[in-house]
């Protein structure tokens, strides 16, 4: 394994969680940068490195710059960075990787497919990479990476990449939302959110095991209408209108889809 020695920008979720499994396989985290000094103190003391408080003065030595920032602040981090030799990536699943190949001749991008909470260790073993590169050779340097923290690494084009990231809204933030929204309604009525545990963890096991087109149930595939209108007069009544609009929009679209013989 070659050993990175690594500038980590950011200092977010994504930012703990890679560099704290780039450290543990052996890897050296030479700096960290963020905005929030404070929080950049703390990752940098959790990971052995210095803090670096000015992006104009990254270390000119590190194999591998990671900017880890929301997609927003990509452009305005890589506007303010040097140039620099090493291999400079971003972890998004969204932006461009012009981005950075606007500026570095080494660029690439190193998307880890999952989500990243405090308090959560992920099992990278299990977060499948998302990589690309100025060549073949990147490509393959960032394979090499992935797999130095137990990841599996898929190369894959902007266009993919993107479509995978849209996805992973949908199956993720989307669905984590509803489980929000239901579990804000059930304690408004006096019971617990942990009602619903042995359900969430059958409906994702399920739709893995048999594929989520297969797996659906209730009321909509089944066109009960009569279910359907109680449960929107309940809404109703709760005072939420974004749920009760949800509640409708996503009965349509499973009615719909099923009717077309899904």
């Amino acid at each position: 394994m070659q050993i990175e020695r690594i500038t980590l920008i950011g200092t977010g979720n994504v930012a703990q969680a890679l560099g704290a499994a780039l450290r543990n396989s052996g890897h050296i985290i030479n700096e960290v940068y963020g905005r929030n000094m404070d929080r950049a103190i703390r990752l940098a003391s959790s990971l052995g490195a210095s803090v670096r408080p000015d992006l104009k003065t990254l270390h000119p030595a590190s194999s591998l710059y990671i900017i880890a920032v929301s997609d927003d602040a990509i452009e305005e981090v890589v506007s303010v960075m040097p140039v620099v030799k090493g291999l400079v990536v971003h972890t998004s699943g969204t932006a461009s990787s012009r981005l950075v190949a606007s500026k570095f001749i080494n660029w690439g991008v190193f998307y880890p497919l999952q989500t990243f909470s405090p308090g959560r260790k992920p099992d990278f073993n299990k977060i499948p990479l998302i990589v690309s590169g100025s060549d073949r050779d990147v490509e393959l340097r960032l394979t090499d990476i992935a797999a130095s923290i137990g990841s599996k690494s898929y190369p894959m084009n902007e266009t993919n990449r993107r479509n995978l990231h849209l996805s992973a809204v949908l199956v993720n933030n989307f669905t984590n939302h509803l489980l929000a929204l239901s579990g804000d309604f059930l304690k408004e009525k006096g019971l617990s959110p942990h009602l619903l545990d042995a359900l969430m963890s059958e409906t994702i096991s399920k739709a893995q095991a048999i594929g989520a087109a297969n797996a659906q149930t209730g009321p909509a595939k089944r066109g009960d209408s009569g279910t359907i209108a109680h449960h929107t007069t309940m809404l109703e009544e709760y005072g939420n209108e974004h749920l009760t609009r949800l509640y409708e929009l996503f009965s349509d679209s499973i009615s719909a889809y099923y009717s077309k013989g899904k």
